[in-house]
């Protein structure tokens, strides 16, 4: 079954990876069903900050996203406000293909969203692709972009 994006949401999701390049950006997308009609932008956290400290993850924001767990909980709450609910989480590949590294899939911990990732490998043609992650199995999964 195909996630679908409001273009508003798809271009504001590129949008959002332009604006964080060369480090990755992350995010949340909400909605209802399996159309996701809300973004939350999230901060992928610096090195130095501890929520990382554990995770064993590269340094460099430019290979990897932590997402700010305060910020997390401001999405969550505005969910719960608007009666929607966690779609997918996502974030960007500024320099590689759109397709889960390793330490994505080891960080799957939602087995019951999506995971979309856009790439600015080719800069003039960015895109989007979706994945469900379960057991650290990669599923590919069609996005469709609705009015």
């Amino acid at each position: 079954m195909a996630i679908q994006l409001t273009k508003e949401i798809s271009d504001a999701l590129i949008a959002h990876a332009r604006a964080e390049a060369p480090n990755e950006c992350c995010g949340l997308l909400a909605g209802t069903d399996k159309t996701a009609t809300e973004i939350y932008k999230i901060t992928n956290l610096p090195s130095d900050d501890p929520s990382i400290k554990n995770l064993n993850v590269p340094a460099d924001r430019t290979l990897r996203y932590v997402m700010d767990p305060k910020e997390q909980i401001t999405a969550f709450k505005q969910m719960r406000e608007k009666k929607t609910a966690l779609l997918a989480i996502y974030h960007s590949h500024t320099h590689s293909e759109a397709y889960p590294s390793a330490t994505d899939v080891r960080l799957a911990f939602y087995p019951d969203v999506y995971y979309l990732i856009a790439s600015l490998e080719d800069k003039n043609n960015p895109h989007i692709r979706a994945f469900t992650i379960v057991d650290e199995n990669i599923s590919e999964t069609e996005i469709e972009v609705v009015a």
